[in-house]
């Protein structure tokens, strides 16, 4: 092994010095590596050391070291590491951000409330089935749930049109709603908002 292999450096090589500059990279890069590697994934890691030593080659006379050349390496690749979690998790906080807007987006574009042709496509359905289902019903339930619930007569007044007991057009209301909330199931929320 030539002696300058076991070169100490004590200084960065001098700029444009390609042979000290590939033992320096050589010396320090497999450390320096381990070390990222401590915070960051391997690739992310090898790239950070990379990077570092980009910048120390293009800039290597404008660097004035004040501590030792290890110290110095180390704590530019610790701050380089730090700088990309900072950066990672300023990311993902606004990756977030934007899912969480987008999915606000969408819940507002298919809420009835703001969405005309949603509300008015979800309503044609609902009263869709809300008609097959009161049309299943017997004809004398289905006439007298039809005068209280459509046209809104009292329970007594039903008992006078159609000429039964207003016991009767109770029994038929009950059992009316009994059907239509078998029926409605899956919409048991409205059904108690309109047929309470």
């Amino acid at each position: 092994m030539p002696e300058s292999s076991h070169q100490e450096f004590k200084s960065l090589p001098v700029t444009g010095d390609k042979i000290s500059f590939e033992m320096f990279f050589k010396r320090f890069y497999p450390r320096l590596t381990a070390y990222a590697c401590l915070f960051l994934e391997s690739k992310a890691a090898e790239d950070t050391v990379q990077d570092l030593f980009v910048y120390l080659w293009e800039h290597a006379g404008e660097i004035t070291i004040h501590t030792s050349l290890d110290a110095y390496l180390f704590k530019a690749i610790y701050l380089r590491c730090l700088n990309q979690l900072k950066q990672r998790k300023t990311r993902d906080f606004h990756h977030k951000c934007i899912e969480h807007y987008l999915l606000e987006f969408e819940i507002q574009l298919f809420d009835p409330d703001t969405n005309q042709s949603i509300r008015k496509l979800f309503m044609e359905e609902i009263k869709e089935e809300i008609k097959l289902a009161i049309d299943s019903l017997p004809e004398k339930c289905r006439e007298v749930f039809m005068l209280s619930y459509i046209y809104d007569l009292k329970n007594k007044e039903i008992s006078e049109v159609l000429g039964i007991s207003l016991s009767t057009v109770e029994n038929h209301i009950y059992n009316a709603l009994k059907v239509l909330r078998q029926k409605l199931a899956k919409h048991a929320f409205l059904i108690t908002l309109f047929f309470p």
